[in-house]
């Protein structure tokens, strides 16, 4: 395989973790709802844990997603161009 099939692939497996992550949040938060809708922590650690835990994953997956379809783009853009 060349590089760019082997980024191609990287970045194609890449997305569907990003995406992975961003549910993980999502369910993550909607577990700690009660019923008026508001989120419930247990004591302030565990809300500031939670909030640099989250909030790392939720960067970090969107960095991967950008990550991931500009290695398609560019694969796309070099696979038509030559």
């Amino acid at each position: 395989m060349e590089d760019a099939e082997i980024v191609l692939m990287f970045s194609l497996l890449m997305i569907p973790a990003a995406i992975w992550l961003q549910l993980w949040v999502k369910n993550r938060r909607e577990k700690r709802r009660n019923d008026l809708g508001e989120e419930e922590f247990e004591n302030t650690a565990r809300a500031f844990g939670s909030i640099i835990l989250e909030g790392t994953a939720i960067v970090g997956g969107l960095i991967m997603i950008i990550m991931g379809s500009s290695g398609v783009l560019k694969y796309v853009l070099n696979f038509y161009n030559a």
